[in-house]
């Protein structure tokens, strides 16, 4: 359940500030799922004075000005910094926009760092609050770890990830890093009769760089239930039962109600990565298991919420990499009666207590609250 608001809640300001799109998503909130607005309409319907821009309103969309893709190209070679996305801010007069923004949430890494540049050199005077989601490599190089150290001093930081909570705060010991409960829409997400494809294959989808569709292409043999994979990413000559569907969320290929069909119809859902401290996978694991499924999930060192995924309880984990753990893992779903059904309850209780929406919309207020005094 979502808490109630305090009321030093209802007198702080919170801009979002969004990748282009956004906008147009919004309108079709109800008929599509709301986890990617990270809390917006959640705090919107709780009375809060929360509001939204996009990355174009104030200059950092694409394309950007000739001379600020110059220098982006340029500056991202050596530490990946977005100069010139601040030099399209200051062209295009974004620090005047934000200065009645309260505190403003940056919902990518990319948008976090410019406007942290910005405030280095005093364009940008507003607390700012980034959801890290990938930020640094693995292994970082030391200029790329110091000049983001510098950085991060001008920022609120937040991850999606407790895994890359704990990396990060490693990285830069002083500078407190938050968790953030990533959720997903439960409301939209749920278990429930597909409309079409009843049954009688598995599913994996993703379009992140890290998917690992080379093993899972190799784990699937013609024992193996059709296996159809959702995806923009190129996948390898796979067996003949295995079909890829093409499809992404920016394009809407096939829209969030047509992959709920395809959750829903799934015997079970696979969701294959290859290692890294991001939390890939996150998104499409949880709206599986919000819909009641089983999930076979790559034990990544990314992984959100080692309490909550727990092997063989919410979710189960296997190597990544590791062409003859993940089919072994299938079989196991396929030939033990009643474990997928077991599997899929538990999952769906952890999106309803845990990791949901409504409850990430609450704690991000309480991060903002805490900037705020």
């Amino acid at each position: 359940m979502s808490r109630a608001v305090p009321e030093r809640g209802r007198k702080i300001r919170i801009t979002y500030l969004f990748r282009g799109g956004r906008r147009a998503r919004l309108a079709t909130v109800g008929e599509t799922p709301t986890e990617f607005f990270y809390g917006y309409p959640q705090l919107k319907a709780k009375g809060l004075d929360v509001r939204f821009i996009e990355d174009q309103d104030v200059g950092l969309g694409p394309p950007l000005p000739l001379v600020a893709r110059f220098v982006d190209k340029v500056t991202r070679a050596f530490g990946g910094m977005p100069v010139g996305m601040t030099m399209s801010l200051a062209m295009a007069g974004g620090g005047r926009r934000l200065e009645q923004a309260g505190i403003v949430v940056a919902t990518t890494n990319n948008i976090g760092l410019s406007l942290a540049l910005g405030k280095a050199v005093g364009l940008v005077r507003v607390p700012v609050l980034l959801l890290a989601m990938g930020l640094l490599v693995k292994r970082p190089g030391w200029v790329q770890e110091a000049i983001y150290g510098v950085l991060m001093r001008r920022l609120h930081v937040a991850c999606i990830s407790k895994a890359e909570q704990a990396f990060l705060s490693r990285c830069f010991p002083e500078r407190p890093v938050q968790y953030l409960p990533f959720g997903v829409d439960a409301g939209f997400w749920c278990p429930g009769l597909p409309s079409r494809n009843n049954g009688g294959y598995v599913l994996a989808i993703g379009n992140d760089l890290h998917r690992d569709w080379k093993t899972l292409v190799a784990a699937w043999s013609g024992d193996l239930p059709r296996l159809k994979i959702v995806t923009s990413l190129a996948v390898p000559p796979a067996p003949a039962n295995v079909e890829v569907i093409r499809g992404d969320w920016r394009s809407q290929l096939v829209s969030d109600a047509d992959i709920r069909d395809l959750y829903r119809g799934a015997d079970f859902v696979i969701i294959p990565l290859r290692d890294t401290i991001q939390p890939s996978g996150q998104s499409a694991c949880l709206q599986a298991m919000a819909c009641g499924k089983a999930v076979i999930l790559s034990d990544i060192a990314g992984l959100w919420s080692r309490e909550l995924m727990i092997d063989n309880e919410a979710v189960v984990l296997t190597p990544p990499g590791d062409a003859a753990a993940l089919a072994e893992r299938a079989r196991k779903l396929m030939n033990v009666p009643g474990l997928t059904r077991r599997l899929g309850e538990a999952a769906r209780r952890v999106v309803e207590n845990h990791l949901n929406a409504e409850r990430m919309a609450d704690a991000l207020l309480e991060m903002v609250e805490r900037i705020h005094d």
